[in-house]
């Protein structure tokens, strides 16, 4: 499932496989964290305030579901199907929080192939490695193009 040898364009439509299933682990850094903040400001006490978090029942800040959005990005574009590819559109659900050094493993499952537009549907969900549940499931929209 991947383009001609030395070809950086990833996966071509052509060659992805419905059920077919990828994986790839991310890791909620504080670069990542600190560079989120940078770039979009959100500060709210939920995400930045230790004993504001607590108190609210949870077990520091939460993470910004945003920055999960920022790993589907990453591995539609970066890993499957790859560079020839564009996120259409993303539907996330955050069920379980995720916090600084959280380890995460984005898995993606081909649930649908639209060849007429050479679409594929990915069904997605995050496992929280480092808790041991899963925190966010989703389902993606991504156009393939084979060159």
């Amino acid at each position: 499932m991947s383009g001609p040898a030395g070809s950086d364009a990833g996966v071509f439509y052509r060659d992805i496989v419905q059920g077919a299933v990828r994986e790839h682990a991310y890791v909620i850094t504080p670069a990542v964290y600190q560079r989120f903040l940078e770039a979009f400001e959100d500060r709210s006490p939920i995400h930045v305030d230790t004993a504001f978090a607590m108190a609210r029942g949870f077990a520091g800040p939460v993470m910004h579901g945003a920055i999960l959005n920022g790993f589907v990005s990453h591995f539609v574009g970066m890993v499957f199907p790859g560079p020839a590819s564009l996120l259409l559109s993303a539907d996330l659900r955050f069920s379980q929080p995720c916090y600084l050094g959280d380890v995460l493993n984005l898995e993606a499952k081909v649930a649908q192939k639209v060849d007429a537009h050479q679409v594929i549907v990915l069904h997605v969900s995050f496992f929280n490695r480092t808790r041991q549940y899963v925190a966010t499931t989703g389902r993606l929209q991504v156009q393939v193009r084979d060159s």
